[in-house]
């Protein structure tokens, strides 16, 4: 990617000429991601669970999200609260028949988003799934994990993304995120 730059600017018949060019270097986001700071993420709107979701990332060359800093925090919140689903994605219906009649129940997956930390290994030490650093919980700011459970954490659509845990064989969206590629 050459970016012309202009250092002595001349006008032909309203023709702009350049006699200098240089490279420049930029960094971008593959198409379906979007960029905070030094990271691109992408909504996973296909529910799955906590390991299949993680699979999934690295099919997409990334990782499920890790939450860095509060600054990350606070864009993802915000990002997933424009952009996320609002209701959990329907995976099946049954037919319940009961003494008054029958009915067909909804089955949805939850509605809201895993991201990278889990403990499952270990109950309540919990790590990111690809870097394998301790959780910081600080910096989610959340209250509504059980730190001693052994589950996966996920942003919890009811509670403005907030973190929370749960099952990791729970099913709900999920979020991938990767280092920008230089062009």
């Amino acid at each position: 990617f050459i970016d012309t730059i202009c250092i002595r600017t001349c006008h032909n018949k309203g023709t702009f000429i350049s006699n200098s060019s240089k490279s420049v270097k930029t960094k971008r986001c593959p198409d379906g991601y979007t960029r905070f700071e030094e990271s691109c993420y992408l909504l996973n709107n296909e529910v799955s669970s906590w390991i299949e979701a993680y699979q999934i990332c690295k099919i997409f060359d990334s990782r499920l999200v890790e939450v860095d800093s509060s600054e990350e925090n606070t864009f993802i919140q915000g990002y997933l609260n424009e952009h996320g689903q609002q209701k959990g994605r329907m995976i099946t219906t049954f037919t319940y028949r009961g003494n008054y009649g029958s009915r067909e129940i909804e089955y949805r997956g939850f509605p809201g988003y895993w991201i990278g930390g889990q403990s499952m290994e270990l109950p309540g030490h919990w790590y990111w799934g690809k870097s394998m650093k301790k959780v910081d919980f600080s910096i989610l700011g959340s209250h509504a994990v059980d730190i001693t459970d052994s589950s996966c954490l996920f942003l919890d659509r009811a509670n403005l993304y907030q973190a929370g845990n749960k099952p990791c064989y729970t099913v709900m969206y999920s979020v991938c995120e990767k280092a920008p590629y230089t062009v």
